[in-house]
């Protein structure tokens, strides 16, 4: 029996057969779906059966195509109830992307100090980091203090395109939120799936020395964090330091 091929949803079909397995262009089509806010963070996707039938292909094509989804964290599947689209409220730990921890390996919840909030042209640095057209070159930019026990720990500056986030700036000033990609989930329905980082040593400045109460030049760990939403495109650019005499960056690899 030759190889079942999915039907046509409008102009989303179809990849090669010969060249991208069946279960491959049935999961690219439903990210597409996901990136066009059909289903959003935290909703459930219909089932196999359903997918299956509408595709016009084997549930177990579906059930493949499900599966490296939730490989890559963008589906999460609960026995029982179905598969939803990844997203805060979808995972165990809401600081998912958060990784300086206690030396003393104690859990400590931050809290957030917004010191900066505007809406303004981006800088040649932003436009580069964000990867902004001409066009859209206006970023939401913000400077927080995340404070460990009442201690200033960390200083973040972050940009974000204006043009993906209406309204954040008034978001930011009246919710104040402890974690900003939930947030970015729920309002706009923008799944952040990827971060990369790079991290350095430097020098604390006046400006960080004023906000986390040490010398300048102190040194610091300074941690450049790029953030993609499912669709690739980048939708943060983050640069933190951090103090590291109580704290520490930590990766867990599995």
């Amino acid at each position: 029996m030759g190889q079942d091929l999915p039907r046509r949803r409008g102009a989303d079909l179809p990849l090669q057969p010969e060249a991208v397995p069946l279960y491959s262009q049935i999961k690219n089509l439903l990210i597409a779906r996901v990136i066009k806010g059909e289903w959003g963070p935290g909703e459930m996707l219909p089932s196999e059966m359903r997918l299956a039938a509408e595709y016009g292909v084997h549930q177990g094509t579906v059930r493949k195509a499900l599966e490296e989804m939730a490989a890559q964290n963008l589906v999460v599947r609960q026995q029982g109830k179905g598969t939803f689209v990844s997203g805060s409220s979808m995972r165990h730990n809401p600081y998912h992307f958060f990784r300086l921890m206690p030396k003393n390996e104690g859990r400590e919840t931050p809290t957030n100090e917004f010191v900066l909030v505007e809406t303004a042209p981006a800088t040649e640095i932003e436009r580069s980091q964000l990867q902004l057209p001409p066009d859209r070159a206006e970023v939401v930019r913000s400077v927080r203090i995340r404070r460990f026990n009442g201690v200033p720990i960390i200083v973040e500056r972050v940009a974000q395109p204006a043009s993906v986030f209406p309204g954040l700036e008034s978001l930011y000033r009246e919710l104040t939120p402890e974690t900003t990609y939930g947030l970015l989930e729920r309002r706009y329905r923008v799944l952040i799936v990827k971060v990369t980082e790079r991290l350095t040593a430097t020098a604390a400045s006046q400006e960080d020395a004023e906000l986390l109460g040490v010398e300048a030049g102190t040194p610091l760990l300074e941690v450049h964090r790029i953030a993609r939403a499912i669709d690739g495109q980048i939708v943060e650019w983050r640069v933190s330091r951090c103090r590291t005499e109580s704290h520490e960056y930590v990766v867990e690899l599995t």
